[in-house]
């Protein structure tokens, strides 16, 4: 019970803590509440591509996939990791890779900071195109197709925790969703995706920003570790209580 207590009150942290950050982002980004309500001079007009990198996923063939994870294996992330509205949803793993087959796919490894963005949809629901979520661990991820890897370039002080905060705001994603293309699904170009118009503030305020920002996305990754880690348990335990093999007859509540 303490556990499910402690699952439970990290969730909320870390939904308090990006709800402050989306507040401050929108405060300097879109308000401009610091600079008197106008865009400074020395701010610029350009594309996400000039501040990140974009990859696609790969394509991967059903029969390479694992359904439950074994010991040494990539979990496989999909659009089912990303939350509407924005987020990372750690439960949503549904497939698995086997390391020792995973030689070339090296370019596809997720690390801590990539911006991961939905890049397809239903027409008639559209819930997720567009939203991202961000990753907190290195090298446990293998990013799979329709699912965009946003991985910042080091241009402008331009860190993970900005390119995180505008891909999820409201101007950004009725920009990019109206570029969508339209059929059966929704679908996101590579290039619609790094051409979406943004605001590049000057370099020290980025930096500022970070400063602010960053220490709140640090406690958010070590709260979704520790979500991740106590889910596992979870799994790992309910099974053999439902079976019995764990006896808790002599257990005092």
């Amino acid at each position: 019970m303490d556990k499910l207590t402690s699952q439970i009150r990290r969730i909320k942290i870390n939904d308090n803590l990006e709800q402050q950050a989306q507040a401050i982002f929108k405060a300097w980004f879109v308000d401009f509440e610091p600079f008197g309500g106008i865009m400074p001079d020395d701010w610029e007009l350009g594309s996400l591509e000039d501040v990140i990198k974009f990859y696609n996923g790969y394509a991967f063939k059903s029969k390479e996939l694992l359904n439950k994870p074994e010991k040494d294996c990539y979990a496989v992330f999909k659009q089912g990791h990303i939350k509407s509205g924005g987020g990372f949803i750690s439960t949503g793993t549904k497939s698995w890779f086997r390391k020792k087959k995973s030689e070339h796919l090296q370019k596809y490894i997720l690390y801590k900071g990539d911006i991961l963005m939905a890049m397809t949809d239903m027409k008639d629901n559209v819930a997720i195109l567009g939203n991202t979520a961000i990753m907190s661990v290195d090298n446990k991820y293998l990013l799979n197709q329709r699912v965009g890897l946003l991985r910042c370039n080091g241009k402008y002080g331009i860190s993970y925790p900005y390119i995180y905060l505008l891909t999820n705001s409201k101007y950004f994603l009725q920009d990019l969703r109206s570029r969508a293309s339209s059929g059966v699904q929704v679908n996101l170009s590579s290039a619609a995706i790094k051409l979406s118009p943004i605001i590049i503030p000057a370099n020290y305020i980025n930096i500022k920003f970070n400063q602010i920002i960053a220490p709140m996305f640090e406690v958010i990754f070590k709260n979704n570790i520790e979500i991740d880690l106590l889910t596992s348990l979870r799994d790992a335990l309910l099974p053999k209580l439902m079976s019995g093999e764990i006896d808790v007859s002599n257990i005092e509540i």
